[in-house]
């Protein structure tokens, strides 16, 4: 009877013997984990994720009108900076802003009024030329 408990005791202090240590090994492959969990793992981020609207981004582009319009309006700009930069004078009227452009004896006065809240802004640039065809 003693043999069979100590070889059982002795069976039993073997299977302890046999367990290792746990080591751990990352799922997230961007730590080091399978590459194979990657789509898996990017499956289930995108299922849990609320932040996305159903109608995707949210950006319509603009139309054909709207961009003409706008197209339209930056080369009027262009073209009243560049005419009071020679000496000229002019005024532009958009749904946004209202742009007087003076030139007073060689200094640039841009007077920018933004319509919807009627803040007003004043660009002063001096050493202008006129080069107008007086002589």
């Amino acid at each position: 009877m003693k043999k069979i408990l100590f070889s059982s005791i002795l069976l039993l202090f073997s299977v302890e013997c046999l367990a290792t240590q746990l080591i751990y090994q990352p799922v997230n492959p961007a730590f080091g984990g399978s590459y194979l969990n990657g789509s898996y793992l990017l499956a289930n981020a995108a299922a849990q994720n609320d932040h996305q609207s159903s109608s995707g981004s949210g950006y319509t582009p603009p139309t054909a009108l709207e961009r003409l319009a706008s197209s339209l309006e930056s080369r009027l700009m262009s073209q009243l900076f560049n005419d009071a930069a020679n000496g000229g004078e002019g005024y532009l009227l958009t749904d946004d802003f209202e742009i007087n452009v003076v030139n007073e004896d060689g200094a640039l006065i841009v007077h920018i009024t933004d319509i919807l809240t009627g803040e007003t802004t004043i660009i002063e640039v001096g050493g202008i030329v006129d080069t107008g065809t007086g002589g």
